[in-house]
């Protein structure tokens, strides 16, 4: 399948179906997420966060668990760490599969497999919120996680505010190669501005980082600058319940 067809297959899904909110909140939100999850997202990016009082969303494909790349894969002992250092898990399907390319009922299948595996490894937990592995959406697949899940993740760029889409939720990346730090602070200072939630994203969080993720130093200066800033830091499901409080209270 061609990029151009992918483009326009996620492009028809949010034209035709979506399921939107108004994010109002009385002070900005940042979150932090990794998709696929290597162990440097656990072990750095998890630790940082921890080291300032803050907890991440690790969207997690559990057919990567204990792979054949054990410098990456993450494990157990990662999951229960995260969860001790009050991080959430989130699903991003179990065979990190490209759902623009898998017919609807398997890819449904393979999502819901993620948690009955997450069921048997860790009894009572279960995922609340999801994100598109290479942000390939469809709209089958999005309205089956508007009711399945809180919120879907995508890629898009952007920070989420009036007209929100909870199965698109917008983001950005946390790219070292792609993105200095004087470009993401400025996202920051965007979101001080309008008091909306802005979810950062990224994979490997690795001293030898991949083109999709970033050093452990570049991580924590974004960390710390919304610690400085006295920026709320919460994961997906945290800033969902703020969002529901804030408009309860209004």
């Amino acid at each position: 399948m061609t990029r151009y067809v992918k483009f326009i297959r996620r492009k028809w899904a949010n034209i035709s179906f979506s399921k939107k909110i108004d994010v109002k909140l009385p002070a900005p939100v940042i979150t932090f997420t990794f998709d696929d999850a290597p162990i440097s997202a656990f072990i750095n990016g998890g630790n940082i966060l921890a080291k300032f009082g803050f907890g991440g969303t690790f969207y997690i494909s559990l057919s990567l668990m204990n792979g054949p790349e054990p410098e990456t894969r993450f494990d157990i002992s990662h999951l229960k760490t995260a969860i001790a250092q009050h991080s959430e898990l989130g699903c991003h399907t179990y065979g990190h599969i490209d759902l623009s390319k898998t017919a609807t009922i398997d890819g449904i299948a393979d999502i819901e497999r993620n948690q009955e595996v997450l069921q048997t490894l860790l009894p009572g937990q279960e995922f609340k919120n999801f994100s598109y592995p290479f942000g390939s959406e469809t709209r089958p697949i999005k309205e089956y996680a508007s009711t399945r899940f809180r919120t879907a993740r995508g890629i898009g760029e952007g920070i989420n505010l009036e007209g929100t889409d909870l199965c698109n939720l917008k983001t950005v990346k946390l790219y070292e190669k792609r993105y200095p730090l004087e470009y993401i602070f400025e996202k920051i200072s965007e979101v001080e501005k309008s008091n909306g939630w802005l979810i950062f994203y990224t994979h490997d969080v690795d001293e030898k980082f991949t083109e999709w993720g970033c050093s452990p130093t570049y991580f924590e200066a974004v960390v710390h600058e919304c610690s400085k800033r006295g920026i709320t830091v919460a994961t997906i499901n945290q800033t969902l319940n703020l969002i529901e409080n804030s408009a309860h209270e209004s």
